[in-house]
């Protein structure tokens, strides 16, 4: 573990730029008790990205740098799309499966799934881990997110892979005994990583086999927690040193007449009670608190209210708020298109021609940098303005990476409209 440790240390170490000469010795590990020089091979460059990881791509950029962050395997790639520079985060024995970036874009959270995992918080300017959790999990992380105010993590734990390769909960006579069922449960954890403690502050056994795949804080209350997988919601509150609390809204088909299709993502609506769950076949369930008594549910729990039809046939991957009052949607045909929070279409971007979209990421304007801790409300923009927001990046199942500008959107060519491809991945296993 110790030399585990001190390998994720000497990244800071790591030299900004590849094709350097003996000077490289300088930048080789120190702290390591193995002798010699250090490692047998140095990574300098990587090609490729975990291009199948949902909101994998992080735009880090700002007016004074063009930074992007981004899994490549087992490693974490700050790059910059102008000057083509890469600094590598290294450290991980698994494949990268989980990341999140602080709203304020100081810190980076990496998480990897497998034997031995591990999660780290790094700091973006040095590129340096500030914390490292062994094991966070028995087989490691399969989502995380934290908080607007970079105090918190949430995680859920990845599933262990079955006798077959695929991943699930128990079944059969798998799970006999009380640790042996919580080891084999997905389970949700909250981390205070500031502090000096090593372990989680909350954590409870999810209690369905449905595998939940998407965790969210709510930005406007910390102690709430959504998470979702492909056929269950649930809403959980959490506090350091309670149990956590949580219901899961029931849905069938009969309650709104129509096929209710797998999950995507869950987000919380601000100025509301509202939550909204996007699904495969592009309709969005929205969750709200309801004074109807239906003997399913508590009046201080959300339950499905409505269904909107979106993009009928599309899937719905990617699903986030923007700070400038808009609900940002990745579809599966390549758009992303921006709504308020009624679900009215306020802008579409069509003609990225880049492949499924699989995470959508806004530079930090100015706005962001005077006040990185409380999200914004839905009354800092006005309905009747012209559209504009901060540019973003949109990362695609074809491993492209597109900068898109918002002004593309009043562009009268479709091949005007197609944003600038920064960044090009390969799009198969290479073996």
């Amino acid at each position: 573990l110790k030399a585990r440790v001190s390998g994720l240390m000497e990244t800071r170490k790591q030299p900004d730029e590849a094709g350097r000469g003996a000077e490289d010795d300088k930048f080789l590990p120190t702290s390591l008790e193995s002798g010699g020089e250090g490692q047998a091979l140095t990574l300098h460059w990587t090609l490729g990205i975990n291009k199948d990881v949902v909101g994998g791509v992080h735009n880090l950029s700002d007016s004074e740098s063009s930074d992007m962050f981004y899994a490549a395997a087992h490693t974490g790639v700050i790059f910059d799309y102008n000057t083509g520079v890469q600094r590598l985060l290294q450290g991980h024995v698994n494949p990268i499966t989980a990341t999140a970036v602080s709203k304020d874009k100081k810190w980076i959270v990496t998480a990897d799934t497998g034997p031995d995992s591990m999660m780290v918080v790094w700091e973006r300017e040095s590129g340096s881990p500030v914390k490292t959790f062994l094991n966070p999990h028995p087989y490691g992380v399969h989502a995380l997110d934290i908080t607007p105010k970079p105090s918190y993590l949430v995680t859920l734990s990845a599933p262990t892979p079955n006798n077959d390769g695929s991943t699930g909960g128990k079944t059969g006579e798998q799970g006999r005994g009380s640790l042996k069922d919580q080891e084999e449960c997905q389970s949700i954890s909250v981390w205070d990583w500031p502090s000096d403690a090593d372990g989680a502050i909350c954590t409870a056994v999810v209690g369905t086999q449905d595998v939940q795949t998407c965790v969210l804080f709510n930005a406007w209350d910390t102690h709430e927690i959504a998470t979702n997988g492909k056929r269950r919601v649930f809403f959980w509150t959490w506090d350091a040193g309670q149990p956590f609390q949580f219901y899961s809204p029931a849905l069938a088909p009969r309650d709104f007449k129509q096929r209710i299709g797998d999950y995507t993502q869950t987000i919380f609506l601000p100025e509301s009670t509202q939550a909204a769950s996007g699904t495969v076949d592009g309709d969005v369930v929205i969750w709200d608190l309801s004074l109807i008594v239906d003997g399913l549910s508590r009046p201080d729990e959300r339950r499905a209210v409505k269904i909107v039809k979106l993009c009928p046939d599309v899937s719905l991957n990617v699903l986030r708020v923007h700070e400038k009052a808009r609900v940002v949607i990745g579809a599966s045909d390549g758009a992303v298109r921006f709504y308020d929070y009624q679900f009215r279409v306020q802008a579409w971007f069509e003609d990225l021609s880049a492949g499924s979209v699989k995470a959508i990421s806004f530079e930090r304007s100015e706005g962001d940098a005077e006040d990185a801790d409380t999200p914004a409300l839905a009354s800092t923009a006005g309905g009747e303005e012209d559209f504009k927001c901060p540019n973003f990046l949109v990362s695609t199942g074809s491993a492209l990476v597109v900068l898109v500008q918002s002004k593309l959107f009043y562009e009268l060519s479709p091949d005007d409209r197609r944003g600038r491809l920064i960044s090009q991945g390969l799009a198969s296993p290479v073996h």
